[in-house]
């Protein structure tokens, strides 16, 4: 296959056409996917790097083909599964004061990392996460600034594990919980699959038990039930939503995709929807899936990579 094609596939600027192509391609043969997998590890280790300019302009050389060796080596093992933008990584593009490492996952990628103790952290698009190398003292505290899914490994002397961020903070023994708390956005949401937390803010805490979730609404702290799970399944690279208004799931592609979409007809908006797609497939076969139920057109910009649906 082509790489100037896989490579389009990858940064989101391929026509639907192409990516029909790619699918087809990958899913016929066991050394497609291989081959795709492999393109793929290297195309987002470069971009973790911070050497995409780099690349473009000396891929033609063959220089970029040893990219994939040497920053793998740098930055510990980074593994790409099935989804392809999954990683299991011990610190990718870590940037190191004292004992605190941080992470930064670019916006359309998705990360996945296990710390110190054994807790395993999903990182969603456009996160920071800061966390020890090493958890001293009587408390393991990490913090985000955006969306992370959590599974927390119990310890036997009971140390508690809190998340900050910056609208509240999350204190947990063991559990697995999902934090969103963007600092750029007013939604502040804990919801809790498993375990026991409590969630801490300046105007109040709560506890919470299986299949609960915290709200920051309106100044308020608000406890409600969890009735969906499927919309925490981006940690295996699926899109899944049932019965969300047609622009908060555009606010959604924007954050998974790292793209802007704007909606012209506000009549859209309040449309509902429900769905579920491979991340892999792409903002524009979502929409054309979308569009079979809600009447729309939508139109992209390749240049400022901005949608526009009317």
């Amino acid at each position: 296959m082509d790489r100037e094609l896989l490579y389009r596939f990858f940064n989101g600027t391929a026509s639907e056409s192409e990516r029909i192509s790619i699918r087809e391609w990958a899913e016929a043969a066991p050394e497609n996917m291989r081959e795709l997998l492999n393109e793929r590890k290297l195309y987002t280790a470069i971009i973790l790097t911070g050497e995409k300019e780099s690349f473009e302009s000396h891929k033609k050389t063959g220089w970029y083909r040893r990219i994939d060796f040497i920053h793998i080596g740098r930055y510990a093992a980074v593994f790409i599964c099935a989804v392809l933008l999954t990683w299991f990584a011990s610190n990718p593009k870590d940037t190191t004061v004292s004992s605190v490492s941080q992470i930064d996952v670019p916006l359309g990628q998705y990360m996945n990392l296990t710390l110190a103790d054994g807790t395993t952290v999903y990182l969603n698009s456009g996160t920071t996460f800061r966390y020890p190398t090493a958890f001293t003292g009587k408390v393991r505290q990490v913090e985000i600034d955006g969306e992370g899914f959590f599974q927390v490994t119990h310890q036997e002397k009971d140390i508690p594990f809190v998340v900050k961020t910056s609208k509240g903070d999350v204190r947990v023994l063991g559990t697995k919980f999902n934090v969103e708390a963007y600092a750029e956005r007013d939604r502040f949401v804990t919801s809790l699959l498993e375990g026991k937390v409590e969630v801490v803010t300046a105007i109040g805490s709560l506890m919470l038990n299986p299949n609960e979730k915290a709200t920051l609404v309106d100044g308020s702290l608000k406890k409600e039930s969890l009735s969906d799970r499927g919309s925490y399944s981006w940690t295996g690279g699926i899109i899944d939503f049932n019965n969300i208004r047609f622009g908060d799931l555009m606010s959604e592609f924007e954050k998974i995709y790292g793209v802007r979409i704007i909606i012209e007809n506000p009549e859209l908006e309040d449309n509902f929807c429900l769905g579920k797609f491979r991340r892999i497939d792409g903002l524009d076969y979502a929409l054309r899936v979308l569009q079979v139920d809600i009447p729309f057109e939508f139109r992209q910009d390749f240049e400022t990579q901005t949608f526009y649906i009317n």
